[in-house]
């Protein structure tokens, strides 16, 4: 048992470090980042606001398709042990 929440804790904590990462290239990648260093404050909020939508799209994404692996993982081997 605690191996199994040691487990979950591990992939709950490297979850939120790529969503971390994942968040700025998000944002790269849609064009959102200014090369301009005086950004006005409704920019800057508005630039916070989509870099946490980008970490939380990015947890929700990792953690599904970790979710999506085990499940396959499960099935394949009711398939062998049929």
């Amino acid at each position: 048992m605690k191996a199994i929440i040691l487990r979950e804790l591990f992939w709950l904590l490297l979850s939120f470090v790529l969503s971390l990462i994942l968040a700025f290239v998000f944002l790269e990648l849609l064009h959102l980042t200014s090369a301009d260093r005086s950004l006005k404050e409704i920019e800057q909020v508005f630039s916070v606001q989509f870099y946490l939508i980008g970490c939380g799209v990015s947890f929700f994404s990792i953690y599904m398709i970790r979710v999506l692996v085990a499940a396959i993982k499960m099935f394949a081997k009711y398939l062998i042990n049929r």
